[in-house]
């Protein structure tokens, strides 16, 4: 699958790939320069979001306003993962998500957060 439009540059642009979407999920390959920390982690899953279809975002910028019950399950020890991002609830510009960072096939850190699109 192909790329996805996000206005991030490197080295902060986590995501190198769009491996499926549709309208309630998207799952991506991101890839660091260094070990990432937990915070990479969570930037990287709120970047990973926007692959998720939605025709009214039409290219909204979203902020990244809450985190919830985010774990780390495993040592991070790899510069590539995969996340999966699911769509749980949307209101208006708000939306809410779950994540999970998976480092082959298994789950190394999970979470929620909520995005306000501007």
């Amino acid at each position: 699958m192909s790329d996805f439009t996000a206005p991030h540059v490197l080295p902060i642009r986590f995501v190198r790939e769009l491996l499926r979407a549709d309208e309630i999920s998207a799952l991506a390959t991101v890839e660091f320069e260094e070990i990432p920390s937990l915070g990479m982690i969570v930037e990287a899953a709120a970047q990973s979001s926007s692959g998720i279809k939605d025709d009214d975002n039409d290219g909204r910028i979203g902020f990244l306003v809450t985190l919830r019950g985010v774990k780390l399950l495993k040592e991070l020890d790899s510069k590539k993962y995969e996340i999966d991002v699911k769509l749980s609830d949307k209101i208006d510009n708000f939306k809410s998500l779950s994540f999970e960072v998976l480092k082959e096939s298994e789950v190394v850190a999970k979470g929620s957060f909520s995005i306000l699109l501007q």
